[in-house]
């Protein structure tokens, strides 16, 4: 199967992306400080990673921008992100920029997708960091995390007992 080639959005004349998540320049006149005029010959762009996502540097008229590839492989292929949507990676894998890969999502979404792919840092914990046990019966859980219960009455209780210290003093 070939390889489709599509204008990078935003930099046309100057940049394209394929459905395989890559990007080339174009072949073309770039000028010097002094005025001269030299021809540049287009190539594939090396990416950068960059917090598991990959970056190229894109550059006009001398000023670099650093974009991400899976930002440029969706908006060529699928159009601008709508209102309140992100690019988000089917399989979990940042790096995996192919068109099949990636769709637009909301954010809450991508999150939801980062503790199914087994790649949230939280949701893997098994133990809270006084190595108290993440079981049914000793956490609390909310939609906005979790909470160890033998942590919260171990608080709960010092903090009764400062309180009676505290009036003991009075």
């Amino acid at each position: 199967m070939s390889e489709e080639w599509r204008a990078a959005v935003g930099w046309e004349g100057l940049y394209e992306v394929s459905d395989a998540g890559r990007v080339r320049s174009l072949d073309r006149a770039v000028e010097q400080r002094n005025g001269r005029i030299y021809p540049v010959r287009g190539r594939t762009l090396k990416p950068a990673a960059v917090k598991q996502h990959l970056v190229v540097g894109l550059c006009r008229n001398g000023i670099q921008s650093n974009t991400k590839v899976h930002r440029l492989v969706l908006e060529a292929f699928a159009g601008p992100a709508p209102t309140g949507m992100v690019c988000c990676h089917n399989n979990g894998d940042g790096t995996d920029n192919r068109l099949e890969n990636l769709r637009w999502d909301t954010l809450s979404s991508n999150s939801q997708d980062t503790v199914r792919h087994g790649a949230n840092r939280n949701a893997n914990k098994t133990h809270c960091p006084s190595g108290h046990p993440y079981s049914p019966e000793n956490t609390y859980s909310y939609p906005t995390g979790r909470i160890c219960k033998s942590c919260s009455m171990g608080r709960k209780h010092a903090r009764n007992e400062q309180r009676a210290q505290l009036k003991k003093v009075s």
